[in-house]
This record gives C-alpha cells, sequence and structure tokens, in this order.
C-alpha cells in the first residue's frame, strides 16, 4: 500500500559546563486557573500548578532530548537562560529547538501539552558563552500559545530591583532536572528556597564565587540537598503576593561535585536577576513597539486572492455535532487521484487529494512521484462519496438526499516540493493543477479553506477531524473519524527506534492509528487529509491542517499515522500557484 512503511529517549542533557542546563501583563499573568518538583528533595507538583513553566528540547537529528526549562511570558514569548540555547558549535539552530507547553510529566503523554517551534533566539547581547553573566534569552515563538487552564503567562516582576528586599525571602523554583538519586524526574517538582546575600553566598565557596557574582544575579539555598541541579536550568524562581505569581529569577548555575559535571547540591545555586533585565525584556513582549509582532502572511499576499478565502470550507450541516454529521456533502473537497495501468483503460484510485481552488489540489508528493512504474496519474475525481455507485443517495432526517454526479478532470501539471525525501519522507507534500477548473456550483465539490493567517497556524488541538477512504478492499465508502493526536516527542521516539527521524515536529502531525472493534484495522488512503472547523471571515468554516504521510503497515496502538502539516507549508503553496 502506497506511502505506509512498515516500522518494527528521552535522554536529558547534561550541562557540561554546568552551567545549570515593569508592570505585569493586564493581571492576567501569574494565576493559577487549576485548583486542585527540577529539584533535588524538592515536591512533585500537581498538574496545573506551574502554568507558566516549559520544557525545552534539543533535536539532535536522531530524537529529541529534554534541555532546559523556561516561562511563559506572553503569547509567543518563552524567557530562559542564554547557555540552554547554547551547543559546543554555537547558538542551535531554531528549527532544532522544540517547545512544550501545558507539560508536568516528562515522559507521559498529556492533553495539555502542546508543541511550538521557535521563530526568532533571542540572546542577551552581553551573553559571552566562556563567562556566566548576563545568562538570559528570550524564545520567539512561531505560533501563539493558546492560553487554558494549565498554560498560563507569568508575570514579570514589579517591585523594583533592589535584591536586598528579597534577601532571606522565600521563592519556588520548579523544573524537571536530577533528582535525589542524581536521576532526572519524570514529574515536574517545586521547592522553596531562601535568598541569600552576596557577601553570604561569596563568603560560602570563594572560588566558586568570588569571581563570577555580579550585581545582575543572586544566590538561593539551603546547602542541605534540596536545590536545583542539572536539567532545571532557564527555569524560574518566582513569587507570591496577593495570590499573584512573579518571576524574579532564572536558574544559571552551581558549582558541580568534585570530578563530576553533576551538582552539588550543598551549595547555593546561582540565578540570573530578571529585575535588572526588565527594559531589556520588555522590548521583545507582544504589547511592545519593538519588535513586529508575528501577523497574517505578508509575503505572495497578492497570490492569497487566487484562494477562494470567502467561499472556502462550507459547513453544510451547521449545529450539529461533528460525529453526527452526515458524511455525504459534508466534505466535498475531499477527491481521489486516478491512475492508469500500463495495458489497461480501467482507472485506480490509490490515493487522495483536497481541493483548494477551482484550479488546485493538494496531495502527498509520495502519490505523484512515488508511484510504481506501470502507474500514471491521469486524472483526480472531485465529489465522489461511495466509489461503487454510480449515484450516491443517503437518508438524512427521513429524506432521501442525493448527491450530484462527480467530476473526472484531467491533470495539467504536478509541483513536488523539492526537499520532498530529504531525509526520508520529509516535505511529503505536492500541488495538483487541473487542466480545467473545476464546477464549484455543485454541492459535492467546493474547495476547503488553507490556514493562511497567524491565528489558523496557531491551533494546536488534541484531535482533528479525518475524512478517508479506507485503503485496500471493502474501502468503498468515504468515513468520517476524530482522530486524536499524539504528542511529537513520544511520536519521534517510537520512529527513532526504527530509524525514521520526524524532520521538523511542525511540519509533521502525528495521529493514534484508527481501530476497530473487531480483528480488522482501517488504514487511510495516502493523502488523507485532516480538517477543523475555525473562525474564518467571521463563519465556521473547515480548514485543512494535515495530510497523511506514512505510518506502519499493520495494526498497531503504538505506533501512529504521520501527517504532513499543511500549515508550515503555505508560503511555498502561494509561490506555486498562478492563474
Amino acid at each position: 500500500m502506497m506511502g505506509r512503511v512498515r516500522y518494527y529517549a528521552l535522554t536529558l542533557v547534561s550541562m557540561c559546563l554546568l552551567l545549570l542546563a515593569a508592570s505585569s501583563q493586564a493581571q492576567n499573568c501569574g494565576k493559577r486557573k487549576q485548583v486542585n518538583l527540577l529539584i533535588t528533595n524538592g515536591l512533585e507538583s500537581k498538574e496545573g500548578d506551574w502554568p507558566w513553566h516549559v520544557a525545552l528540547f534539543h533535536n539532535n537529528r536522531r530524537s529529541f532530548e529534554y534541555a532546559c526549562g523556561g516561562s511563559i511570558l506572553d503569547q509567543n514569548t518563552i524567557l530562559t537562560a542564554a547557555h540552554c540555547l547554547w551547543l559546543s558549535n554555537g547558538l542551535i539552530a531554531k528549527e532544532r529547538l522544540l517547545v512544550q507547553v501545558g507539560r508536568s510529566r516528562l515522559r507521559v503523554a498529556s492533553i495539555h501539552a502542546r508543541d511550538h517551534e521557535a521563530y526568532e533566539l533571542i540572546v542577551h547581547p552581553k551573553y559571552n558563552v566562556n563567562q556566566i553573566a548576563n545568562d538570559i534569552a528570550l524564545i520567539k515563538l512561531a505560533t501563539d500559545i493558546t492560553f487554558t487552564n494549565f498554560v498560563q503567562p507569568i508575570c514579570l516582576w514589579n517591585r523594583g530591583d533592589d535584591q536586598s528586599s528579597i534577601v532571606g525571602t522565600l521563592g519556588t523554583v520548579i523544573g524537571f532536572g536530577y533528582d535525589e538519586t542524581d536521576n532526572p524526574t519524570d514529574t515536574l517538582r517545586e521547592a522553596r528556597l531562601p535568598v541569600v546575600s552576596a557577601i553570604d553566598c561569596i563568603q560560602s565557596n570563594r572560588e566558586a564565587f568570588a569571581t563570577q557574582l555580579t550585581s545582575d544575579m543572586f544566590c538561593a539555598g539551603y546547602r542541605n540537598g534540596t536545590s536545583p541541579c542539572n536539567g532545571d536550568s532557564g527555569g524560574g524562581l518566582f513569587f507570591n503576593f496577593n495570590n499573584v505569581w512573579y518571576i524574579r529569577g532564572l536558574v544559571s548555575f552551581t558549582k558541580p561535585r568534585q570530578d563530576t559535571t553533576i551538582c552539588d547540591t550543598k551549595e547555593y545555586t546561582v540565578f540570573t536577576d530578571v529585575a535588572k533585565y526588565l527594559r531589556w525584556i520588555e522590548q521583545y513582549l507582544r504589547a511592545s513597539s519593538g519588535l513586529p509582532i508575528l501577523i497574517d502572511l505578508q509575503t505572495n499576499h497578492n497570490k492569497l486572492a487566487l484562494l477562494p478565502t470567502s467561499k472556502c470550507g462550507p459547513n453544510a450541516y451547521a449545529g450539529r455535532d461533528e460525529s453526527s454529521k452526515p458524511v455525504l456533502l459534508g466534505y466535498p473537497w475531499v477527491a481521489l487521484l486516478e491512475y492508469t495501468e500500463t495495458g489497461s483503460r480501467e482507472k485506480k484510485t490509490i490515493c487522495q487529494a483536497t481541493l483548494i481552488s477551482d484550479l488546485y489540489l493538494i496531495s502527498a508528493a509520495h502519490c505523484v512521484s512515488s508511484i510504481p512504474k506501470r502507474y500514471t496519474l491521469t486524472s483526480a475525481r472531485l465529489g465522489e462519496y461511495d466509489k461503487n455507485s454510480m449515484t450516491d443517495c443517503v437518508d438524512i432526517d427521513g429524506q432521501r438526499v442525493c448527491s450530484p454526479p462527480v467530476q473526472s478532470l484531467s491533470i495539467e501539471s504536478l509541483i513536488v516540493h523539492s526537499g520532498f525525501n530529504k531525509p526520508r519522507y520529509a516535505n511529503d507534500i505536492a500541488l495538483i493543477r487541473l487542466r480545467v477548473r473545476a464546477d464549484l456550483s455543485r454541492s459535492n465539490v467546493k474547495p476547503i479553506c488553507l490556514p493562511v493567517t497567524n491565528e489558523l497556524r496557531s491551533q494546536k488541538p488534541s484531535q482533528y477531524i479525518l475524512t478517508a477512504w479506507s485503503s485496500g478492499s471493502g474501502g468503498n465508502v468515504l468515513e468520517r473519524s476524530i482522530s486524536q493526536l499524539t504528542e511529537s516527542v513520544e511520536c519521534q521516539k517510537l520512529y527513532t527506534e526504527q530509524s525514521v527521524t520526524l524532520e521538523k515536529t511542525s511540519r509533521q502531525i502525528c495521529i493514534k492509528q484508527q481501530q476497530e472493534s473487531g480483528t480488522r484495522c482501517k488504514f487511510p488512503a495516502s493523502a488523507a487529509p485532516l480538517q477543523l472547523l475555525q473562525p474564518v471571515n467571521g463563519q465556521q468554516r473547515y480548514v485543512l491542517y494535515g495530510l497523511l504521510s506514512y505510518g506502519p503497515k499493520s495494526c498497531s496502538v503504538l505506533y501512529p499515522d504521520v501527517y504532513t502539516n499543511v500549515a508550515s507549508y503555505i508560503d511555498w503553496i502561494l509561490d506555486n500557484i498562478h492563474e
């Protein structure tokens, strides 16, 4: 079966140098919405206790490895330590950084966790990798964070930068770093630590702190075994005032134990003092004018007119729950690709495609360039429902409803992404241009909307709507299912074991395989679409988000199916369509 391949962890990164890996925001920050610990000798936190904490993962080209913590400042800004973005050969490429929000367990899937890719990495200009001063950085995200009870921003400190005012007070530090057994913890942990004066910190260990500590840092801890450790870098030290939490410190470094690279929990931890960097931070926040806000597509704006944004993705059965909507006429953009086999006039339908305008469909690249040589892609069949029936009719609310005849239209040209299969299975997307325009006046042939705005591209749902014919025998009727997301880190871990690497998490969506209660599994045909109902031009319309790329050939609850994330290819699509 085309597009399906058989495939028969998360290691925490140790920080080699042992730099442990103004006004609040409209008072919507720093508040726990969910009412119900890294930290050596800390306590396990409850889900939703620290909704601003994020986990940073580095992609080492084979798997995603947990690296550091960070904190949400606004919908597309993460605060962390500068050394968390630094590798031995320099600043990490933004494509190799993954930000996960809403995570309270490191190795257990959560319906609250969402992935985000970096748009820009902003390291403090005075940071020097060979020193520890100015250990602070921001990550601007490519897509907006959706705030929930489990995902919220933290408030920036607004009580001045005098460090003497916090000496002796208890702050709370959180993280996924090493625990008391010198192993990474699976559950987000928290610990309360007292801030100590610079003099006390230096006198505790002059060799470690006297030449390193500056006025832009402060120390905290008990020196009794409760301390941040490897993997807690970039996480925050938080203080609560009137039930609102504020970030004052970033875990930066501590002294390692002798002859090891593991933190010495009998020493104080040094924190970057966030209060000293407020002006630098605030110029990059969304509410400021310092950095352009990520807005709707600016490139190729003239090409947007080629997409039917005012008529796309019609919701034929508005008001009904998705699972109870009739499939006939409900998803009129779903199409089939028709192939002719050498020596035969019969047309075979092997892959699906999705109509995006009256001239263009979008499909998987492997459906175009990786087909057996005996097959030739000749046409696209639009408006199909039951492949075995000349006329498609079903009973809807007691009435017989029939679909107009299908349109079988010849293909004029094919455009395969130049990066297809570089590396294996990457960029599995292609455009198909029809020889004549599709008749969009028919109720069974309509284009779907594309996620052309930042708001649409920022959607991070836990489930999608899948519409597909099953591949193999018996899959003659179009079916719909509500498909559950699999976290990208877990998905990458599973496929890495089979030497298949997800090139970039933002470019692929992992979906749990559909299984029937009986003995037979159903496999969606290649390029089957994932869609969502979204507000577009004031109406709820269907928007295309994924195209089935590959997955296991056999029934498997373990290995998910992998879909190409269409939202990551909007620029490419617009570059390649024309009148």
